[in-house]
């Protein structure tokens, strides 16, 4: 038998708004007042004083999710330390279109890091999914740390590169 869930039992995602570079901070605090936070992360390459370091970077710098009822006290976000406010329209805290942080959740490891280089490889034919190129497919030239992608395609008989992200590419 099916439970009804009661509206105020609805949990939705919603988007914090952090201060510059306090988005681990901001999620440790939430997740002590008993929210549930989701902030994905990414691999990035950072080179300093001629040597180069892999960091975990936020996906989305200065915003994190938070998952609470439409019921819950999404005020006291506001008051945490790391965090400026939840996003709102009309003084009313605006959800996140369904199925999109559990898509991020899906793509994400136990650490909640995405790594946008493990679905694709160098050489690997792809299909662009939007844009001006959209259903032409290429090879893979080049795929960074932070998802952006070079695809050789053909035009006029002359290869060119076309840059875009790995969310825009399907296996071919």
């Amino acid at each position: 038998m099916s439970r009804l869930v009661c509206p105020a039992e609805r949990k939705d995602w919603y988007v914090v708004a952090t201060k510059s570079w306090k988005e681990a901070v901001a999620a440790d605090n939430l997740s002590k007042q008993g929210f549930r936070v989701f902030l994905p992360r990414m691999r990035r390459s950072v080179r300093h004083a001629r040597r180069t370091f892999v960091r975990l970077m936020p996906l989305f710098p200065t915003y994190l999710f938070v998952e609470a009822s439409t019921a819950a006290r999404w005020r006291s976000v506001n008051g945490t330390i790391g965090a400026k406010c939840i996003i709102t329209s009309n003084d009313s805290p605006v959800a996140v279109e369904p199925g999109f942080v559990e898509a991020l959740q899906a793509r994400a490891d136990r650490e909640d890091v995405i790594d946008f280089s493990r679905q694709f490889k160098r050489g690997d034919c792809v299909e662009l999914a939007q844009g001006p190129f959209a259903r032409r497919i290429g090879s893979l030239v080049d795929l960074d740390d932070r998802g952006r992608v070079t695809v050789l395609m053909e035009f006029l008989a002359a290869c060119r590169p076309v840059h875009t992200t790995a969310a825009n590419l399907l296996p071919a």
